[in-house]
């Protein structure tokens, strides 16, 4: 059994831990702050969904696929940088930033 000081650390640090917001959070923060309330519900359902599908790819082992096969994983790279690469010229042809 753990020490009682080790015990109060880690309660200590559990604690901290806890009740110190996220970067989720503080992005759900300020843009309801800035856009409203309905932007910051957007966000929320966003963030969540993307929760989901990363608990489900999980829980279905998927990452055991990647690892497994090469070529899985290779396109899952190529895939990912195209996504990023598309989302970069939606935000280079934006006209408001």
């Amino acid at each position: 059994m753990p020490s009682l000081e080790t015990l109060l650390g880690f309660f200590a640090a559990s604690l901290v831990l806890a009740i110190s917001p996220g970067p989720d959070n503080l992005f759900v923060l300020t843009l309801s702050t800035v856009h409203g309330r309905k932007a910051g519900l957007i966000v929320t359902l966003g963030l969540c969904t993307g929760l989901m599908v990363h608990t489900l790819a999980v829980t279905f082992g998927v990452a055991a696929i990647f690892q497994a096969s090469d070529l899985a994983f290779m396109a899952l790279k190529y895939c990912g940088a195209a996504y990023l690469l598309y989302l970069a010229w939606l935000a280079f042809r934006a006209k408001d930033v």
